[in-house]
């Protein structure tokens, strides 16, 4: 079981936030622009926020289903499910094997796969998912703040909101090494490309448009061959298009979700 934070009314959608976060990255937002219309659920990965970690785990695919798992054991009977980043893949994941459980699916600031491969560009280096490995084992807090950074940058949010974003998530409750380790090696894992293409529930691939770490240029490529696929470009966001553009983002969601059929 995995740390839950639910409020608000309405049909359930559940949200599963990304690497280096916790709940209280987006619980005000979504406080204030999503729970007038549904009820939330905001959930924690493992070693994460409250969330217990995960005795570490060998394999990488069991790894994957350890936490799938955890997060499904949290998950309401019958919800749409909203993942960002590291979430919008675990999302995908648990879309494709339980969609049963799942009414629609929004990836935010998410793709079908996170690292580059020969034929998969759109993504991040091998090189830099090594260097941040290395580097969260030697100094996880300065790993950590530059990370943060790098989710704004390109996005238009002034430098004093970015020094307070950076403050805020200090003072939250910092990740387990654990956690941000096995949320790394499921980064570098998941490879959902030709699945992904075949989703027979209602996907939104919602990106920001200057987004450091995902290129939307790779969604749109990838979208033309999706099944049941909508896209959204956020104008002027990046990795954290809620904390730069919340009117946006929350928009983009509600709109998706309520023109969605049932």
């Amino acid at each position: 079981m995995v740390s839950v934070d639910t409020f608000g009314t309405g049909p359930s959608i559940s949200l599963i936030h990304g690497w280096g976060a916790q709940n209280s990255v987006w619980k005000d937002w979504a406080k204030t622009y999503l729970a007038p219309h549904f009820t939330i659920s905001l959930i924690e990965l493992p070693g994460f926020g409250e969330s217990p970690k995960i005795e570490n785990i060998k394999e990488d695919a069991d790894l994957a289903n350890a936490w799938t798992q955890a997060i499904m054991n949290s998950l309401p009977e019958k919800t749409h499910l909203l993942g960002w980043s590291l979430g919008g893949l675990l999302a995908q994941n648990i879309a494709l094997h339980n969609p049963e459980k799942i009414k629609s699916l929004i990836c935010l600031a998410s793709t079908p796969r996170f690292t580059q491969t020969d034929s998969w560009s759109g993504a991040v280096s091998p090189k830099l998912m090594a260097d941040f490995m290395q580097s969260i084992q030697a100094d996880s807090l300065a790993t950590l703040k530059s990370f943060w950074a790098l989710q704004l940058q390109g996005s238009n949010l002034p430098r004093k909101s970015v020094r307070n974003f950076i403050q805020h998530m200090q003072n939250s409750k910092l990740p387990t090494l654990t956690g941000l380790t096995q949320g790394l090696r499921l980064l570098n894992h998941f490879d959902f490309r030709q699945s992904a293409q075949r989703f027979e529930l209602p996907v939104l691939w919602l990106l920001g448009e200057n987004d450091p770490l995902i290129p939307s240029q790779a969604i749109r490529d990838f979208h033309q061959h999706a099944m049941n696929s909508k896209q959204s470009i956020i104008a002027g966001a990046a990795h954290s298009p809620f904390i730069s553009h919340p009117v946006e983002t929350a928009h983009a969601i509600i709109e998706f979700i309520q023109t969605t059929k049932q």
